[in-house]
């Protein structure tokens, strides 16, 4: 059985969500028939570029032929770029183009750069080379210079809690499958990726087949293996007062050492929910962070962050702790390293 995001990827450019400028440009090519011989389509991961790509080939020829797909993380050399410069020579023989998409296009080789060059300097009549990248810093400007730019962004969090509405309501025609929190959840972790939030959210339906009351967040947090952000409450609470038991910030960390949990993915887990707290701590607003957006989470936030004092320990404890993530990096005495430096903290920033 093929994965949700397999079923649901966009067959055209209005089911692609957001990127309304690329696909209003491309769309005008289209109509007017100005299409470019190569186009460079430029954005982080699951965005909708190879998506789109595949889309533009088909409508080029109108849904004739079949584009020739290149990944270049894999054919990276300078024989893999000869062989698209002979097959490019040859006109396409049930389409009116021979269109090329080469995907991870930064992966390529400096001598296959070079191949090329000399391919889109001269492009074969009839021939549309369309490159996909994640990083576009690694592209020679010489390449740069000769292609059309288009900029994919990230997919908002309206944008991806609207599609995996629409994936649920196709696949179980109800409501109400997972919780609305839930679904906000699982759009933050995938940080605008639209492939990564259908894959979190498919994950999810596979772990409870056959739950009949709405998925929870807390069964989501335990499907996906995340720490739960109560966990990283707790221990925020024990690192700034005092009259906490000491020893219950220690189990914290040895719980997740016993568990077999990454106690390194852990203190950087850490490091991100204390940048979330600040950052609900200045603007009072939750979308902004990863954190679960419910009434709860809020008076949690809204007791914790009383006054400046508060603030200025906090942005203490995430210096820290930002500090501790560079010198346990490379360490093997991760749980002592993590042990001292919270206990030392404690004694800094915490409240008698």
């Amino acid at each position: 059985m093929e994965t949700l995001a397999v079923k649901y990827r966009p067959k055209t450019f209005a089911d692609i969500t957001e990127q309304d400028i690329v696909k209003r440009i491309l769309c005008n090519q289209l109509q007017t028939k100005t299409t470019k011989n190569a186009y460079l389509f430029v954005g982080p991961a699951g965005c909708g570029k190879t998506t789109a790509a595949r889309i533009f080939a088909n409508d080029i020829n109108q849904g004739y032929g079949t584009p020739i797909e290149i990944d270049a993380a894999s054919n990276n050399g300078v024989d893999n770029v000869r062989s698209i410069i002979d097959q490019s020579k040859y006109k396409s023989i049930n389409s009116e183009f021979k269109v090329f998409i080469i995907d991870e296009v930064h992966m390529l080789s400096t001598g296959a750069w070079n191949a090329l060059l000399k391919l889109l300097e001269e492009p074969p009549a009839g021939t549309v080379f369309i490159m996909c990248t994640t990083d576009p810093q690694k592209i020679p400007a010489t390449i740069i210079s000769r292609v059309q730019i288009y900029d994919f962004h990230k997919i908002s969090m309206s944008g991806l809690e609207s599609r995996l509405k629409y994936i649920l309501n196709e696949e179980y025609h109800r409501q109400g499958i997972i919780e609305d929190n839930g679904i906000n959840y699982i759009a933050k972790q995938a940080n605008g990726g639209m492939r990564d939030a259908i894959s979190l959210m498919d994950k999810c339906l596979s772990f409870y087949p056959d739950k009949q009351s709405p998925i929870t967040i807390d069964e989501i947090i335990n499907c996906l293996g995340t720490v739960n952000y109560e966990v990283m409450y707790n221990l925020l609470m024990y690192i700034l007062y005092k009259d906490t038991e000491i020893s219950e910030m220690l189990k914290i960390i040895n719980d997740i050492f016993e568990s077999g949990k990454d106690l390194k993915q852990f203190m950087r887990n850490f490091f991100l929910f204390v940048n979330d707290v600040l950052k609900y701590a200045y603007t009072k607003d939750i979308d902004i962070t990863l954190l679960p957006n419910n009434e709860a989470w809020k008076e949690h936030l809204n007791s914790l962050i009383t006054d400046s004092t508060i603030i200025r320990r906090l942005l203490t404890i995430m210096d820290k702790v930002m500090a501790l993530n560079s010198e346990i990096k490379y360490m093997s005495m991760v749980k002592s390293m993590a042990e001292a430096s919270l206990m030392l903290l404690r004694e800094e920033v915490g409240v008698l």
